[in-house]
């Protein structure tokens, strides 16, 4: 089955049907979306919201402001981050000159050094830091999908919940009806007990279902609030505007873009951490290289001016203490490359999960809009007309009603099946076009 709509060739194509601004653009883009939605007046307006406006709002939550935040203040600290192998060490040695037990005068040394490692000790931290920070830079971009395809599966998900209740309700007004038409009927003495109370039975076990449903309409709008970075309140949120429709390239096209993964966020992100860890295992090394010592030593005598020394050392560390501690960063940078192997996978089984889930619901869609739900609707229509005729009776029809009410529940399903797959697919093949960003 191929998969129906535009191709895509570009991540910019697929933000302008979605906005999805990057940046400094996304900080306007919030700044002028927040007040829509939590400002007005409106009490039932301010309970809604859009799938763009959730989206939008699903980059600013906690998950995704806690790396962002703490790569702002590693790049403030690492910026101070220097080359030098050790303290520096300042010594000061007060003395007097003691001749025949006299106190002849003072006395005083005094000595300042620095170690420098010969392994540059200080690029390889500057490097490690600037592969942790780059490992944060890809965790915000990772984060971020991971959030709005979280708002978008909630969103969604609420607003089918929303489309069933509709038709469940109009299914609780028609049982209404046929109630009270059934009392009045008794009243007047046109008919008996028994269909009164079969239909009590029904509307009771539907507003049941109703009731259920509801509990789940407001599970799925706590769940949007928090995809959204908003504390659920007891009004709960509610959907706005229509499903979305994003366009995606045709099955082949698709799988084509699914051969190159490495664009992936969470992939990204697992690659760095190899590269991190591999920096910090250089760095670990460095450490223990051999220190240079420079100096100076001044000396004043009771008897003279101050006297000039230079210092120079060299100093090496235990190589078995350098191999104790370099093991622990060369284990992390080996396990990290079967990381990566790992990530690599699950983005492989993401997409043709995606794949798979887009074609599966589109044949329950045809199915159940293409077979069951007409051969429902028939057997109503022939109902309705035995009813008229006598020939059967009228709680047959509703039981062929609520089976139709079913379909209709299962149909709005399939169909928000359909839609997650195809924004969970254009999500993903919109970030991989972006790419690694890596050198």
């Amino acid at each position: 089955m191929e998969l129906a709509g535009a191709k895509r060739p570009t991540s910019m194509a697929l933000e302008e049907e979605i906005p999805a601004p990057a940046g400094r653009w996304k900080r306007l883009a919030i700044m002028a979306i927040v007040p829509v939605i939590f400002s007005m007046t409106d009490r039932a307006r301010a309970e809604e919201i859009s799938f763009d406006q959730a989206i939008a709002l699903g980059e600013h939550t906690p998950e995704v402001s806690g790396p962002r935040d703490t790569l702002e203040a590693r790049e403030s600290g690492d910026r101070q981050i220097g080359g030098t192998a050790g303290g520096t060490h300042l010594i000061f040695m007060p003395g007097a000159l003691l001749i025949e037990g006299k106190n002849e005068g003072f006395e005083m040394q005094a000595t300042i050094t620095q170690g420098w490692s010969l392994r540059d000790l200080g690029g390889a931290r500057r490097d490690a830091a600037r592969s942790e920070r780059g490992v944060l830079q890809a965790s915000v971009r990772a984060a971020a999908l991971r959030s709005r395809l979280e708002a978008a599966r909630r969103w969604i998900d609420l607003a089918t919940l929303s489309e069933i209740a509709e038709v469940m309700e109009s299914r609780v007004r028609g049982l209404e009806e046929l109630v009270e038409s059934r009392e009045r009927a008794l009243s007047a003495g046109a008919g008996t007990a028994a269909p009164l109370a079969e239909a009590r039975v029904m509307l009771a076990e539907l507003r049941q279902s109703r009731l259920d449903l509801e509990g789940d309409e407001f599970a799925a709008a706590t769940q949007l609030s928090l995809s959204v970075g908003r504390a659920p309140q007891a009004e709960p949120l509610r959907t706005a505007g229509p499903m979305p429709e994003p366009s995606l390239p045709e099955e082949p096209e698709i799988r084509d873009r699914m051969t190159d993964v490495e664009g992936a966020p969470d992939l990204v992100v697992e690659r760095l951490q190899e590269t991190a860890a591999r920096a910090r295992a250089v760095e670990a090394s460095a450490q223990y290289a051999p220190v240079l010592t420079l100096g100076a030593q001044g000396e004043h005598s009771a008897l003279g001016p101050w006297v000039i020394f230079g210092v120079t050392g060299l100093s090496f560390q235990g190589f078995g203490q350098k191999h104790r501690w370099s093991s622990f960063a060369e284990g992390e940078a080996a396990g990290a490359s079967a990381a990566t192997t790992s990530a690599r996978l699950r983005v492989h089984a993401e997409l043709e999960e995606a794949v798979h889930e887009l074609r599966h619901s589109a044949e329950v869609v045809n199915v159940i809009e293409g077979q069951t739900l007409p051969a429902l609707r028939a057997l109503v229509a022939s109902l309705e007309r035995a009813v008229a005729l006598g020939e059967a009776t009228r709680f047959a029809l509703i039981a062929a009603r609520d089976r139709e009410l079913a379909a209709l529940g299962s149909a709005y399903r399939a169909h928000g099946a359909v839609t997650w797959a195809k924004v969970h697919l254009w999500l993903l093949l919109a970030e991989l076009a972006v790419g690694d960003g890596m050198p």
